[in-house]
């Protein structure tokens, strides 16, 4: 097993991170960055996931606690020339700008963080729909919803 950089929890705008041999598939939103060996170390990883709960909560106004990141070093599957990976899912309704602007922010932060050029690293996203997934025993609201308005307003 490859260790995994993954974020378990946020209280108090404070990021705990940790280094885990094996987790449980994240829930959502989830983001897994692909980097070469080496190219971020310790300190980078836990910066750069700060800055994904940053930017996803800034961009779509998810509450911190939400957002799930992992970190992985992976060579076998990037191919020549690309220094890292983005995936994210995240849920379906956020528009086509909100999703290009976090890929372009994510990819710009990351590679000021391991200080390479960002053309070498690529971003996506997958939407699923809000009502497949659940976060504290409840349903997520579909953005710019109502219900997504009370749901925020409840805490």
């Amino acid at each position: 097993l490859r260790p995994l950089f993954v974020v378990t929890g946020c209280t108090n705008h404070e990021i705990v991170v940790s280094v885990s041999e094996a987790v449980e598939e994240p829930g959502m939103p989830s983001y897994h960055a692909h980097v070469r060996p080496g190219l971020l170390d310790l300190a980078g990883r836990s910066a750069f996931s700060n800055d994904v709960v940053e930017v996803h909560c800034g961009v779509t106004g998810a509450p911190p606690s939400f957002v799930h990141v992992m970190i992985t070093e992976d060579s076998g599957s990037l191919p020549e020339g690309q220094n890292s990976r983005i995936s994210s899912t995240i849920r379906a309704g956020r528009t086509d700008e909100q999703k290009s602007e976090m890929q372009e922010r994510l990819s710009a932060l990351l590679a000021q963080r391991a200080g390479v050029d960002a053309t070498t690293i690529s971003a996506t996203s997958s939407d699923i729909e809000a009502s497949f997934t659940m976060e504290g025993g409840a349903l997520l609201p579909e953005p710019g919803s109502v219900e997504e308005a009370a749901w925020k307003a409840a805490g």
